[in-house]
């Protein structure tokens, strides 16, 4: 471990996605972009025909009278996910990504928030899309219409070409998934994504080869799989269903993996329970030790003794990457061991959204990673704080909480934390969910949550929560064991020892059903 700064990575620097998409075509040209398997047949698209068929479809979208308008994509990620939103943005008009977890009047309030003038959707959202009732395009006429748009261009149709960008203007309204209020609509720039790709990778350094499996409507998902491995020519295996997800990983080889952290667990988990099912649970364990033992005396043997576990990721995975919120150092640890390096980060779609990430040689794993370059971080009552060129311009059409979200130039996070004197970044929870009790102490429920999560398996969920001037946990448990409530009452009881008084939780209540959740997989704090 070691917090010494050290220089950032060289990479190229568009202004703006349009930009982007030209350099890397330039740049890299056949090399393969994206690939993917459609009905068992394999398909590869290059950097060179990424570049063409945005410009087909762009100048299609301009020839039906769509150029400065807004226009909103909802579907599985796909390769025509991502080339409608590049021929959107960089033909001049706005990007409205939507949720596909949504429902239908969900959908329909954030198209009529948005302004939004045509609806691109896939086919498992046509009902979605008749119920929304504004022009939309079937994904299934993809093809048609590159052909249409390229038809336009042999013609002389030069209007995609000529679309000169405006960097620091609107081109994505992104709604956030709020655990506690009503969505947003977060207005992000050409700039603000095009430079936040740019620190990330100057930040990290990333092994060539992923599979997107994160939703690419999500801000974090655009950027960490698609967007920065464009930049470095990297080539991305799209997986279109989380159903698939394993068989994917497999099929592609990845070496390295972005995933939200509930999924870093279930493959941490799913590695265990193989290691459990073979029988060899003790030898797994005694052959960590061994090369535990070897690594330092710099001898690495973890790809060999652990092959099995590799073979069953494509055999070349190094490094997961993750966010969201800090990662139980068992998990990093854990992955070390067999010889995948977990690479925390922290990010907020108002910021593009990638604000720090680990690094090889500056990170502690209980911090979110070192504050990206040209990005500036600080602490105001506990809250941190964000100022640079990644972050957003505002609420669409919400000045009241744009006003709110803004310190002067430093955007209010709403996250609590601190960073440290190497530049490193620490998230505590949110400040909505703060516990004030009327003794004037504070508590942080993430911190409480965390400790049951990490210590009473018998826990599934739990949110922790103030009533009546008393701390509450309540919790879904695993309900398969046998006698598990009067198992977790006394875990807590044990747990309630080692807090000071003011943490310590009064009151366990028990749910037989899941949490509400957003479509990002965060519990919904109802108690707020």
């Amino acid at each position: 471990m070691s917090n010494k700064k050290y220089p950032y990575n060289v990479v190229a620097e568009p202004k703006d996605l349009k930009e982007l998409v030209n350099y890397c075509a330039k740049e890299y040209g056949d090399k393969k972009a994206f690939w993917y398997r459609e009905k068992n047949k394999e398909i590869v698209k290059s950097f060179k025909q990424v570049a063409d068929d945005v410009k087909a479809l762009g100048t299609y979208f301009h020839s039906i009278g769509f150029k400065n308008k807004h226009i909103a994509i909802m579907g599985e990620n796909s390769y025509e996910w991502i080339i409608s939103y590049f021929a959107i943005v960089n033909g001049g008009n706005v990007v409205v990504p939507i949720d596909k977890e949504n429902v239908a009047k969900d959908v329909k309030f954030q198209l009529t928030q948005s302004d939004t003038d045509l609806f691109l959707y896939s086919d498992t959202y046509s009902d979605i899309a008749e119920f929304c009732g504004i022009q939309s395009i079937n994904f299934k006429t993809y093809a048609e219409l590159i052909d249409k748009g390229n038809e336009l261009i042999k013609n002389g149709d030069n209007s995609f070409d000529e679309t000169q960008i405006d960097a620091e203007q609107m081109c994505a309204i992104v709604f956030t998934s709020g655990t506690t209020s009503e969505p947003k609509g977060v207005m992000l720039s050409h700039k603000g994504l095009a430079k936040d790709a740019v620190i990330s990778l100057k930040n990290l350094s990333i092994p060539e080869g992923t599979v997107s499996l994160l939703p690419l409507y999500h801000t974090f998902g655009f950027m960490a799989c698609v967007l920065c491995q464009m930049l470095v020519g990297f080539p991305v295996y799209i997986n279109t269903s989380l159903k698939r997800a394993f068989d994917d990983i497999k099929y592609a080889a990845p070496k390295h993996i972005s995933v939200v952290p509930m999924l870093l667990v279930v493959i941490y988990n799913k590695i265990w329970s193989n290691v459990r099912a073979g029988g060899k649970e003790k030898l797994f364990k005694t052959m960590i030790k061994v090369s535990n033992a070897l690594l330092k005396v710099g001898i690495d043997i973890r790809r060999k003794v652990f092959k099995q576990v590799f073979d069953a990721f494509g055999g070349n995975l190094e490094m997961l990457i993750t966010g969201g919120s800090s990662i139980d150092e068992k998990y990093i640890k854990g992955f070390r061991d067999i010889g995948i390096t977990v690479t925390n980060g922290y990010g907020i779609t108002e910021c593009s959204p990638i604000v720090a990430t680990m690094r090889t040689k500056h990170y502690a794993p209980a911090s979110v990673g070192a504050i990206q370059p040209e990005l500036e971080g600080r602490v105001v009552d506990g809250e941190i704080q964000i100022k640079g060129p990644t972050v957003f311009l505002g609420y669409y059409k919400n000045e009241k909480a744009t006003a709110e979200a803004f310190d002067g130039e430093w955007f209010k996070t709403g996250d609590l934390g601190s960073i440290d004197e190497d530049g490193l970044l620490y998230i505590d929870g949110r400040k909505k969910n703060l516990i004030i009790l009327s003794n004037g102490k504070n508590v942080v429920p993430e911190e409480l949550e965390s400790l049951i999560m990490n210590n009473i398996p018998e826990v599934k969920e739990v949110v922790v929560y103030g009533e009546n001037d008393k701390i509450v946990a309540e919790i879904y448990p695993d309900y398969e064991i046998a006698d598990v409530e009067k198992t977790i009452n006394e875990k807590v009881n044990e747990l309630n020892q080692s807090l000071p008084l003011f943490k310590r939780m009064a009151t366990v209540k028990f749910t037989a059903t899941e949490f509400p959740k957003t479509t990002t997989k965060k519990i919904k704090r109802v108690h707020n």
